[in-house]
Formats: structure tokens, C-alpha cells, sequence
């Protein structure tokens, strides 16, 4: 199967693999991570005083998303929370653990978007008004070396049309050209000292947020 990478992803790829860009991407990852007004610096690092289980839903989970400015209604809070759900969550989870997305083959990217995690995606999508941006940051709080994050900013940012497929184009842009951007990300997270705090993967959702949130991101890109 084929990937096709959305030209405006493609243009974003091309300007975080481009050496003169470098000293403007490390500073976005600087200002990210030391937090101030981006509370989503600390989006995977909330968690109860046990530590969380990586295929286990838990409440510092469900309240990590408002770090990202999203919240879920009281009706959905108790639908994760309900042991049935957990268990059926947990089971998913525990089918597809986590690795980096660059590092599985384009078959294996392709299976994921059919797999034990799609499954957890449908679940996790079931209640009112949990739609495809509190799924996905969902799904990436508890895999994210694995699963990209997803909102109208980063679809927007890297021109992708729906979730539909999102997962391999993400796998695509990773690993064309002998994986040239997830190890450009590697260098640049290295240079910002950010890379044993944030995944490869998690570090392309920032530099494409905070760009596409410049006056002139999305023109640039």
C-alpha cells in the first residue's frame, strides 16, 4: 500500500529537515517544554502517586486532557471509569504495546490502523461528544511513541483531511528517505535536552503546533 503525504506535511517536513530552520525549532521545544503557558508540556507527565499503568485508563489519565484544553463531561468521565470499560480498554491496550511508530514496517503500520488499537479507538469514541480530538489525545497519552496526537491546529498545520488513515501518513513522513525525519527529531529534541521527556513522535506534534500557531506558520509551511 501506498501512503500519500499531504503536500502541506510534505512542505512541514521539508523545513524541520532543513539545517537553517534548526536554531527555530530547538526554541520552540525550549519554550514548550519549560511550561509557563503551555500546559501541555506536562500533558504525559501527570499521573497519581502509584504511577500509571500503560494499559490501564486511569483518572490522571482522563484529567490530563484538559492540559491540552480539551475536558470531558461528567457522563464520559463515568463511562471510563466504569470497570466493564477498563477492562475492555485494557484488554486492547495490552494487545499493542508501545514502540515507535518509525520503527514498525509499512505493513505494520497499515495492520495498526485495523488492530487491537483501533478497536480501543472505537471504544474510547463511544460516549457523547468525545470525538476524534479527545480519542486521539487520549490514545496518545497511553501510546505515545506510538500514536500521533490530533486537533484542528495540527490538521490544519500538516493538511490532513481526517483521522482516516492518519496513522500511516504520519508513518510515511517518518520514515521516507531511510527514516530521515524521525531522526531529525531525535537530533533536535537531543539539542533542546528534551529527548528523554518527550517521544520522536511527540516532538513533531510540537514543532508543528507551535509553528502552525506563529502569525506566519501555516503561510511558511
Amino acid at each position: 500500500m501506498t501512503v500519500k503525504i499531504p503536500e502541506k506535511f510534505e512542505a512541514f517536513r521539508q523545513m524541520v529537515l532543513d539545517p537553517a530552520n534548526e536554531a527555530m525549532f530547538v526554541s520552540y521545544l525550549k519554550e514548550y517544554s519549560a511550561g509557563g503557558r503551555y500546559t501541555g508540556a506536562y500533558f504525559g507527565e501527570l499521573t497519581t502517586r502509584t504511577g500509571s499503568d500503560p494499559n490501564r485508563v486511569d483518572i490522571a489519565d482522563l484529567m490530563s486532557l484538559s492540559l491540552l484544553q480539551v475536558r470531558l463531561n461528567l457522563d464520559a468521565i463515568e463511562y471510563f471509569l466504569d470497570e466493564s470499560t477498563l477492562v475492555e480498554l485494557q484488554k486492547h491496550l495490552s494487545a499493542e504495546p508501545d514502540r515507535d511508530l518509525a520503527d514498525l514496517t509499512a505493513d505494520e503500520a497499515v495492520e495498526l490502523e485495523s488492530g487491537p488499537l483501533n478497536d480501543a479507538w472505537s471504544l474510547i469514541s463511544r460516549p457523547k461528544r468525545v470525538g476524534e480530538t479527545r480519542t486521539a489525545k487520549l490514545l496518545a497519552r497511553k501510546r505515545p511513541r506510538l500514536i500521533p496526537i490530533w486537533d484542528s491546529r495540527i490538521q490544519k498545520m500538516l493538511g490532513l483531511k481526517s483521522t482516516s488513515d492518519y496513522w500511516t501518513i504520519f508513518h510515511a513522513a517518518l520514515t521516507e528517505n531511510d527514516s530521515a525525519l524521525d531522526k531529525r527529531l531525535g537530533e533536535l529534541a537531543t539539542e533542546a535536552e528534551v529527548a528523554e521527556r518527550y517521544s520522536r513522535l511527540r516532538v513533531l506534534d510540537i514543532l508543528a503546533w507551535m509553528h502552525g500557531s506563529q502569525p506566519s506558520g501555516t503561510a511558511n509551511a
